[in-house]
């Protein structure tokens, strides 16, 4: 028996995909791994801190484009021996992506990225004209 997960709409046909059945037939391109993150925000800026464990350093890209931090990346799968015999394989693997919508307070010059111990830290600073300034009161 069909479980239908998920229909849409292409090239005009309702299309379904469905577990332990038969799919659609249309090749989709394999969605992309969402790390989990934490986003923190200070007096002094943003920082992001995402879990992107088994990442090599040539496949971590950082950016930020038309107001967005985008993270990408590729964690790829292991090469197992031919005899190999595999009992459990839970990990993830293929492209890594994660976007975020940066606040009008925020400067593209100050950005830094780190990462370390498979965790990617990126801080971004507010422009100076968004930080809180605390006013001085004079009494006469």
């Amino acid at each position: 028996m069909d479980f239908v997960i998920e229909s849409h709409v292409a090239n005009g046909q309702l299309l379904f995909d469905r577990v332990h059945g038969v799919s659609s037939g249309v090749p989709r391109e394999p969605e992309a791994i969402s790390p989990l993150v934490d986003v923190v925000e200070n007096r002094e800026g943003y920082r992001f801190s995402i879990e992107l464990p088994g990442l090599k350093s040539d496949s971590l890209e950082v950016k930020v484009e038309d107001g967005m931090l985008v993270i990408n990346g590729a964690r790829t799968e292991p090469v197992w021996a031919k005899d190999a015999r595999v009992h459990r394989a839970e990990r993830q693997y293929g492209r890594v992506h994660r976007a975020f919508r940066l606040h009008g307070d925020v400067g593209n010059e100050a950005i830094k990225a780190v990462y370390k111990d498979g965790v990617l830290d990126v801080t971004i600073a507010k422009r100076p004209e968004a930080k809180a300034v605390k006013v001085e009161v004079a009494y006469n």
